[in-house]
């Protein structure tokens, strides 16, 4: 018998690992298509060496999330037998939307100190790095990691995000260096990945007066105030860490609804 049991134990550990691997996958294809046709239209892109070690990071996290363990004990849940499901879908429509309305926030708000006219920026020329396309590469870089972490399934089936060492420290480490990129507490990581500095207040103020003069308001004119009063930096830190939060919340909202609905049903049926 205990050889059954640890059959259903590996089998389920290996089901779960599959099932998150290919939400990871989904959203993560959607989300990179947003950017890139987003770039694209402004005649921006990324840069070889920021899509190199974006590269190199989500294959370690794909190594490292597959490191989970079965637990001991055989959970009385049952988890979902496919990824055409209606939770995994409905999880995988939610978290992108979050994290496509972060990117696009993050990007219009770029947008303001993105020079259309200049001479360099073309989607088929060099590449030069300018505010768009580090706004887009850190929320693109923060919604990867995120998705890693919101998706990865533990209990009751496999082992805890924390107590997957190598999993925590790598996902650790990459929000560490998203957040001092982001800060620009050190300038040679952001020269490293390419990223141009980013806007400080007095360009924020240039901006403003020069959409008054024009008549014309930005999509994210509500941000304008906040991004006045602390700078630029900092907002982006508090979008960034609004989309963990809420993608975050979204799965663990349509996790806990759907375990209900299935626990209520198997007590109907016993």
């Amino acid at each position: 018998i205990q050889c059954c049991k640890d059959v259903l134990k590996q089998g389920r550990c290996t089901l779960v690992t599959l099932l998150q691997i290919y939400k990871i996958l989904g959203i993560n294809s959607l989300v990179n298509a947003l950017v890139l046709s987003t770039l694209y239209l402004n005649g921006a892109k990324q840069g070889d060496r920021q899509l190199t070690i974006l590269g190199v990071g989500v294959a370690a996290l794909f190594f490292f999330v597959t490191k989970g363990n079965p637990l001991p004990t055989l959970s009385p849940h049952r988890p979902p037998s496919t990824v055409l499901c209606t939770q995994a879908l409905l999880s995988i429509a939610l978290q992108f939307i979050v994290h496509a309305s972060f990117i696009l926030i993050s990007a219009n708000v770029a947008l303001a100190y993105f020079d259309p006219y200049d001479p360099s920026i073309s989607p088929d020329g060099p590449f030069h790095p300018n505010a768009l396309n580090t706004c887009t590469f850190l929320m693109t870089s923060l919604s990867t990691v995120n998705t890693f972490v919101v998706n990865y399934r533990g209990r009751p089936f496999m082992e805890d995000f924390y107590e997957n060492a190598l999993f925590l420290r790598s996902v650790q480490a990459c929000y560490a260096v998203l957040f001092v990129c982001a800060l620009e507490i050190f300038y040679p990581l952001n020269q490293l990945l390419e990223l141009s500095p980013l806007p400080d207040p007095d360009d924020v103020l240039t901006v403003l007066v020069l959409e008054k003069e024009n008549d014309t308001q930005s999509n994210v004119w509500w941000l304008n105030p906040l991004i006045e009063a602390i700078g630029f930096p900092p907002t982006m830190c508090l979008l960034m860490v609004m989309d963990c939060v809420l993608s975050y919340s979204m799965e663990l909202a349509t996790r806990r609804c759907f375990e209900e609905d299935y626990t209520k049903t198997k007590r109907v049926t016993t």
